[in-house]
């Protein structure tokens, strides 16, 4: 079942938590504040020995990449669910305060109290395999959940490492780690799970959806998609301002070799500009790649199936009459050099038609696919037609374009100007919609996605509601009933006219 440190079927760690959940009961603040501090200390104290991990799992990983996007960003989140636990937990009145008063003088006090779920699971994905773990499991802890975590198979040493740093600070009973193969997973998906968040590619989100089904697990899906870039002609009037965007668009391409949820793939330039803006982008690239080897900072891909997968697309496209524009020139030995270690050349593709898979295919690495547009409307109206990603980007002011780019597109979210700008600020929702995700999480988003908003309300009435609606009838009620409908009908048919 694991690889580490419990030794307790997964059926076993989940009657477990929930026996001990139904033993204790919601805790206090105080105790959900503990256990955030617990977990949170747990993985950072285990930093360094967590990246080193991360990079030997990828084959290379940048050192600080892991520290800021794995264990850093965690850190501010717990933060901000263990200063804001107090707050959300809260009873909270029903529709506002005059509602809450009327109801209290009308013998109906009322109440809408956040309950724990009970156990919730988290599935994580190797791309960032702390964040993508830690993060929910901190916001299920603080609404009051036992959790149970099971790692991706794809980063064992990581794993390994956060999970008996985890089982240090907690028992079983609170928290647990999972690790294992495919199957494990599989079985994971399918416990009777309270709730479970699972990140991902949207295949697999299917397959772990159709598990959870099973049990009427509720389940929050993080997936991903084809992100898009739309660089109005406002942003690249000039060289210098073409330049800027290009270069912050082949910088974004290449965090974490793209293999990162809210990179860039499809990037829609002015028809005219689309030639000087591959230029710009190759530039960056040139500029920025010398001084990566050098410094060993180049993040490999995950494994060789995934690098795989990316040429074939490639390939695909090419065989299909795409334009596939490498960065990098070698000789066949640094050709081989580069594929023995996972290091795939930074791309552009044009021309891509939908005849190609890579027009529809997540890429998952460091590819980019420019297109060139005569009026932003066409844009639009073809982003329309397509899955909606995880984040849309727009390149300009804050005008009238821009804000009809955000009305009549669907996406997760909406950066301007910068790469995952709607998905890192602090507080705001992380978050897909349609194919790139369900439901939402960070900070008060989080905790109310793993807690109920239970209806608390009584009566001290001495007429039923029941005795109203279950008879034998009062004709005063009718009467009463009839009257009320009539007058409002009559308010909707001024409403109308």
């Amino acid at each position: 079942m694991s690889a580490t440190t419990t030794s307790h079927p997964m059926s076993e760690v989940l009657r477990l938590q929930r026996d001990a959940f139904h033993r204790d009961g919601p805790p206090d603040a105080a105790t959900r504040r503990d256990r955030i501090d617990r977990f949170t200390h747990a993985v950072v104290s285990h930093a360094d020995e967590l990246s080193e991990a991360i990079s030997e799992d990828f084959g290379n990983r940048p050192q600080t990449l892991s520290l800021v996007a794995d264990i850093a960003s965690f850190a501010l989140e717990a933060e901000m669910l263990r200063r804001g636990v107090s707050r959300w937990m809260r009873p909270r009145r029903p529709g506002g305060r005059l509602t809450a008063l009327a109801l209290r003088a009308a013998r109906l006090p009322a109440w809408v109290e956040p309950s724990p779920v009970g156990v919730v699971g988290v599935m994580g994905m190797w791309n960032y395999p702390i964040a993508l773990a830690a993060t929910p499991a901190a916001s299920a802890l603080a609404a009051g959940n036992r959790v149970m975590i099971k790692m991706s198979e794809a980063v064992p040493r990581t794993s390994e490492i956060f999970a008996n740093a985890i089982h240090d600070a907690f028992d079983v009973e609170e928290v647990a780690v999972l690790t294992g193969d495919v199957e494990v997973s599989k079985a994971f998906a399918a416990l009777d799970l309270d709730h479970l968040f699972f990140t991902g590619s949207a295949a697999t989100g299917s397959a772990v959806m159709q598990a959870a089904a099973k049990n009427l697990t509720p389940v929050t899906l993080e997936l991903g998609g084809k992100n898009p870039v739309v660089v109005s002609r406002e942003a690249i009037k000039g060289r210098d301002q073409l330049r800027r965007v290009a270069q912050r668009v082949a910088q974004a391409r290449l965090v974490n070799a793209g293999q990162t949820c809210l990179c860039p793939e499809e990037v829609y330039v002015p028809e005219d500009l689309a030639r000087p803006f591959v230029q710009e982008v190759f530039s960056a690239w040139g500029r920025d790649l010398p001084t990566l080897f050098e410094r060993g900072e180049v993040t490999t891909i995950i494994d060789e199936p995934a690098a795989e997968r990316i040429r074939d697309l490639l390939t695909d496209a090419e065989d299909k009459g795409a334009q596939v524009l490498g960065s990098v020139r070698s000789d066949a030995d640094g050709e081989e050099a580069m594929r023995t270690a996972r290091l795939l050349s930074p791309t552009v593709v044009l021309g891509v038609t939908p005849q190609m898979r890579i027009d529809t295919e997540e890429v998952f690495g460091p590819v980019l696919q420019v297109y060139g547009y005569r009026e932003v409307d066409d844009v639009i109206d073809r982003l329309a037609t397509r899955p909606a990603p995880l984040v849309a980007t727009w390149f300009g002011r804050d005008d009238g374009a821009f804000r009809d780019f955000v009305a009549r597109t669907r996406s997760g979210g909406v950066a301007r100007n910068d790469f995952a700008l709607s998905n890192a600020l602090p507080g705001v929702p992380f978050g897909g919609v349609g194919t790139s995700g369900m439901g939402k999480h960070h900070g008060v988003h989080g905790f109310e996605t793993f807690s109920h908003l239970r209806t608390v309300a009584g009566s001290d009435l001495p007429v039923s509601l029941a005795r109203l609606l279950g008879g034998p009838g009062d004709n005063r009620v009718l009467d009463a009933v009839r009257n009320g409908l009539g007058a409002y009908r009559s308010v909707l048919g001024r409403r109308l006219r």
